[in-house]
């Protein structure tokens, strides 16, 4: 009764220990001469540890008996939902989606479009969720040998592989669709090349080279690109005044991915290593060469947003805001880089989804373009440009700034309690003064 194994005979052993079970398959008669018969006391039966006879660690036996608990009920379908979220990695699809929308809601020329951003988010989910699938596909045997992994939906059996070939083709197919329809092609096309560079050489690469993680870090990066295309429509990014925004976002999320994978490879390198997996934290032992690694990522990261402010992409408040994740995320590091162990190295790779979380925020707040004045209502579609702008004007030498027109609308809804506002009234007397909706700021 006690037995936990995963073999028929120790489940049988199992099944037959349920004495209701058994009285119930006792014929009436036998079951009435069995009640004047004297019951003896039960007695615990002892533990009958299979892992010896099996060669399997008893924790092993014991995920592989919950394993087969979960297929029983998986084929009932009460586990389905579930098991396809795990199967699309859902958690991490859903950041791949947060990641496209500070694009569009930066460079949308006009309203939002509900229409529009549902089918960016869904699309993006959904390709992100068919590339996730074949991933797993391509790594469920070596899945199986991982601790944290064995578990999956592939390697513990509860979906077939056909299973999760129709759900990745469907998912990626219906995604593509969505994107191409509800946004641009061009869109579909960036998503259809993110979902070929991850499956087709970030995936093999991992055991092959410990460089898999720089071409990871871009392939997972170009999603950033999404909203972009999904907001300009046939203009086209490349000829966009939100080229430039483009690629600080895109390059800034490529250093993020460095140490931020660093950090989990070093927490789980024992499973990486037992996968056969290639990541440079797999030969540190102590975790001092990790937090070495990551340092001059967290330093380009610092400075990304004063160079988005001098560059003119965003304001000066952009630099002032990033300043709190940064020294939160760096300290993250200093406690790593001084006692490594897996507690502060959890800690710094948690600290790693809030500075993203907040740096997205950030940015959409805070980015806008910068041009000559005579050439706004010439050069660039139709975005805000703040309280001071009357139309075209012929003297180049002044510059405007211009945001996205919701932005504009959420501070005229709210300048009465900007401290901006408040601040540059006292000080100099004139409105104007706050960079999330201004012009001029």
């Amino acid at each position: 009764p006690g037995c936990t194994g995963p073999g028929r005979g120790c489940i049988r052993m199992r099944s037959a220990s349920s004495l209701p079970r058994v009285l119930g398959r006792l014929r009436p008669v036998q079951l009435r001469a069995l009640t004047d018969l004297p019951v003896p006391p039960l007695v615990a039966a002892p533990v009958r540890d299979c892992s010896a006879a099996s060669g399997q660690p008893a924790a092993a036996t014991g995920a592989a008996t919950t394993g087969a608990a979960d297929r029983v009920a998986a084929r009932s379908g009460s586990l389905q939902p579930r098991l396809y979220w795990k199967l699309a990695k859902g958690k991490l699809t859903v950041w791949v989606s947060l990641s496209a929308l500070p694009g569009y809601m930066l460079a949308l020329p006009g309203a939002i479009d509900p229409i529009t951003l549902a089918a960016l988010t869904c699309g993006t989910f959904l390709t992100s969720a068919s590339a996730q699938t074949m991933n797993q596909m391509y790594e469920v045997s070596r899945d199986a040998v991982m601790r944290r992994t064995a578990l999956r939906p592939l390697p513990s059996g509860q979906l077939t592989m056909t299973e999760a070939g129709l759900f990745a083709a469907g998912s990626g197919g219906l995604g593509l669709a969505v994107l191409c329809a509800g946004t641009t092609p061009a869109t579909a096309a960036v998503a259809g090349v993110t979902m070929a560079t991850y499956v087709a050489l970030y995936t093999p690469m991992k055991v092959m080279s410990p460089f898999n993680t720089h071409v990871g870090a871009i392939s997972g990066s170009l999603p950033t690109l999404l909203g972009f295309t999904a907001a300009l429509g046939g203009v086209g990014l490349a000829a966009s005044p939100w080229a430039l925004h483009a690629g600080w976002l895109f390059w800034t999320q490529v250093l993020w991915q460095m140490p931020h994978f660093y950090a989990l490879a070093w927490l789980h390198r024992a499973d990486y290593i037992r996968g056969g997996y290639k990541m440079f934290p797999l030969t540190d032992a102590t975790g001092a060469a990790t937090a070495a690694m990551s340092k001059p990522y967290l330093v380009a990261l610092s400075a990304m947003p004063w160079l988005a402010s001098a560059g003119g992409l965003a304001s000066w408040m952009l630099p002032v805001g990033a300043l709190v994740p940064s020294v939160v995320w760096w300290r993250s590091l200093r406690a790593f880089e001084r006692t490594p162990n897996p507690s502060t190295c959890r800690n710094f790779f948690l600290g790693s989804l809030s500075y993203l979380l907040a740096m997205l925020g950030l940015f959409t707040a805070f980015g806008r373009v910068e041009v000559a004045e005579g050439l706004t209502q010439r050069s660039l579609p139709p975005v805000s440009a703040g309280e001071d702008s009357e139309g075209p004007s012929d003297d180049l030498s002044k510059v405007e700034h211009l945001g996205p027109a919701w932005r504009a609308a959420v501070h005229a809804q709210f300048i009465e309690a900007c401290p901006h506002e408040l601040l540059r009234g006292w000080r100099f007397g004139a409105p104007s003064g706050c960079p999330f909706g201004s012009s001029d700021s």
